[in-house]
């Protein structure tokens, strides 16, 4: 599979436009099952697609390096992703606020024209429809500065950059921001993709439990489309890897030794 600084940037543009329409109608949710021992994961561990999750690792440190032609490249190209990066946050923190200041104005508005209960449901419902395409807009916007960001810090080749802890720290706030975005327009399978690579970048990375929460619940929803398209193989992969990074997500956030690790494991692995 091409990472995502190597897919276009219209594959990103056509999945998000196609998950805003997908998921704003009051369909039935692809992944969505009865049988509650599919929502194990869902149940046990809290979503938060738009938490506070990696907020305190900014900012990022410049990069210190020597001077010559191939670290310069690297630098204009490593500065170029944290721009990229930075737009992306302000843009969609703006519009969070905005987005925010427009519910409360709403609140404390009065309709004479409502004059029932529905009525002002109605109005409510379409305010709140408004407000959301203007969110998932900001997420649009907010996604093709992230994309933009990978592929600088792809482009980057110097080996001594690549491994320095701002190339790093860059990469994983990116990813993070991406993640969220993701989550937040239920698209499960791209988050899941960059919650890999996430945890991959180093012990750091794969020691966050908030992270290995969010791929556990990832890898549920897989599992449960497997299970719902009856792919047996993936089914079994996907229940796996949910148990395993369930856990995962219990031992960093409690300690694998405390007594609320013992519980997590006794409610993932009941019948």
């Amino acid at each position: 599979m091409n990472s995502p600084a190597e897919r276009p940037l219209y594959f990103y543009v056509f999945f998000l436009v196609y998950s805003t329409i997908l998921f704003a109608i009051p369909t039935r949710h692809v992944f969505a099952e009865k049988n509650p021992p599919d929502k194990k994961i869902e149940i046990l561990i809290p979503e938060g697609s738009d938490s506070d999750w990696g907020k305190n690792a900014l900012p990022f440190e410049d990069l210190n390096l020597l001077g010559d032609v191939d670290e310069n490249v690297s630098q204009t190209l490593f500065e170029k992703s944290k721009e990229d990066f930075l737009k992306s946050v302000d843009l969609f923190r703006k519009a969070s606020d905005l987005a925010e200041e427009k519910r409360k104005e709403f609140e404390r508005l009065t309709f004479e024209a409502d004059r029932y209960e529905w009525q002002r449901k109605n109005r409510k419902e379409n305010f709140e429809r408004s407000v959301l395409r203007d969110l998932n807009k900001a997420r649009s916007d907010s996604v093709h500065h992230l994309v933009a960001a990978m592929n600088s810090l792809e482009k980057i080749q110097n080996p001594k950059v690549k491994d320095s802890e701002s190339y790093r720290e860059l990469q994983a706030g990116i990813y993070r921001e991406y993640v969220k975005h993701q989550l937040a327009l239920r698209n499960f399978l791209l988050a899941m993709d960059l919650l890999e690579r996430y945890i991959n970048l180093g012990n750091k990375y794969y020691e966050d439990s908030e992270a290995q929460g969010l791929l556990a619940n990832c890898y549920e929803r897989a599992y449960r489309l497997s299970k719902k398209n009856r792919d047996d193989e993936a089914r079994e992969k996907y229940d796996i890897l949910r148990k395993k990074h369930g856990l995962l997500y219990a031992e960093f956030k409690f300690g694998k030794n405390s007594p609320d690790y013992k519980e997590f494991s006794r409610e993932l692995f009941k019948d």
